[in-house]
């Protein structure tokens, strides 16, 4: 089957592949910047017409690194290697494994590496003359957006779900005394809540997480799950609580109280935030420049 190319840009295709590589990137990064699945869900027809600008400014720093002939050494491209090297343990046959998975050979992904190396070094010209950010603007930035740096109340805690096959009392009772007795071995430590959680929690989480729903905040569970786990004693087994989805256990194993941190406490980060948006607008004109002089048609 064909590829499907979806632009061109001075005559070289743009395959879906490449934009759908550029949507994961973004989905990871906002996923990284905590937004949720079903934000990013509403706003996929965004990222995907950002994702296609992304794959096109790609493609026309490919061909200014090219033009000015940029030049990439062994080394370069063996460190960069190396770095993909570590994010499987620094298990070559394992990277190795990977690269085949896709299709390619690992001769075939280092020329790939050796592209990413020249735009690198090409986005590093390009921004040689940005500015670290002065003091004004650190505070000034801290005092317009003080509210994205604070955090809220938030707990870690491990749930064991058991649902009724039916509505029906009687359904109900045997769930609930299931429940019940999974709270009594896990009380008298005959058993870890994990183990149980692993062994007859219905929700996905038991089986991989040992119950565990990691950390949230208010707002993120049902009402009188997040009652109880907020009211909860650290290291604590609850009673058994009724909610939509069936009845449960919690045991909260971590808790941080929310608050705002000082400009002190956080001038590094939000300096280090200024000093790549400053890189990346001058990335942004830059490649609006070389695509004002380039031939881009949209399949």
């Amino acid at each position: 089957m064909a590829e499907q190319i979806v632009a061109t840009v001075n005559g070289e295709p743009i395959p879906q592949q490449a934009v759908d590589f550029e949507l994961q990137r973004l989905i990871h990064f906002y996923r990284q910047q905590g937004m949720a699945d079903d934000q990013i869900r509403l706003q996929l027809d965004t990222l995907r017409g950002r994702a296609l600008d992304q794959a096109i400014g790609t493609k026309l720093l490919i061909e200014e690194a090219k033009r000015l002939s940029i030049p990439v050494s062994g080394d370069d491209l063996d460190a960069q290697f190396e770095t993909y090297v570590r994010q499987f343990g620094g298990d070559h046959a394992a990277l190795e494994k990977a690269i085949a998975a896709q299709g390619l050979t690992v001769e075939a992904f280092k020329q790939e590496l050796r592209q990413g190396v020249m735009i690198n070094k090409l986005i590093d010209q390009v921004c040689a003359a940005v500015p670290q950010p002065t003091e004004e603007a650190i505070r000034a930035h801290y005092e317009a957006h003080k509210d994205e740096y604070t955090t809220q109340d938030r707990v870690l805690a491990q749930h064991i779900l058991v649902k009724p096959a039916s509505d029906s009392p009687a359904d109900k009772a045997a769930a609930r005394d299931k429940l019940e007795a999974i709270r009594t071995r896990i009380v008298k430590g005959e058993s870890t809540f994990a183990d149980e959680a692993k062994a007859h929690s219905d929700c996905p989480s038991g089986q991989r997480n040992g119950g565990s729903l990691g950390w949230f905040g208010r707002g993120m569970m049902v009402k009188p799950f997040e009652e109880a786990a907020f009211a909860l004693a650290l290291n604590t087994v609850s009673e058994i609580l009724e909610t939509p989805f069936g009845y449960h256990i919690i045991v909260k194993t971590g808790e941080e109280q929310g608050r705002t941190p000082t400009l002190e406490e956080i001038r590094d980060k939000v300096a280090g935030f200024l000093f790549h948006a400053a890189r990346g607008q001058a990335v942004s004109d830059h490649v609006a420049e070389l695509r004002a002089k380039a031939d881009v048609r949209l399949a």
